[in-house]
């Protein structure tokens, strides 16, 4: 049988799923790859390219992830291949 929880148990709980809530709910800028006059379908095969080119195995042992992208790698050949790196617009909120 599991002992129950004692009120510092909960609180500790509490203070744990506080946090990761907070965690979630900070928002990062949103950021895209733009560059002038490129169609969609050539951006895609441009940043697989990239992904291609910047990912290697990963050695640490997780499971879910069995690839590594070198995050300034990928930028670098982005820039390469001509796109800036831009905040993407904020969706404008539904009217009523």
């Amino acid at each position: 049988m599991i002992a129950p929880l004692g009120i510092a148990g909960r609180i500790a709980g509490l203070a744990v799923g506080l946090g990761l809530l907070a965690a979630c709910t900070t928002s990062q800028p949103a950021l895209s790859y733009r560059k002038p006059g490129v169609v969609a379908d050539a951006q895609q095969q441009d940043e697989q390219a990239c992904l291609r080119s910047s990912s290697g195995p990963n050695d640490q042992g997780y499971l879910l992830l069995p690839f590594e992208i070198d995050g300034p790698a990928f930028r670098r050949c982005m820039e390469v291949r001509g796109y800036v790196l831009e905040p993407t617009a904020a969706p404008r909120p539904a009217r009523p």
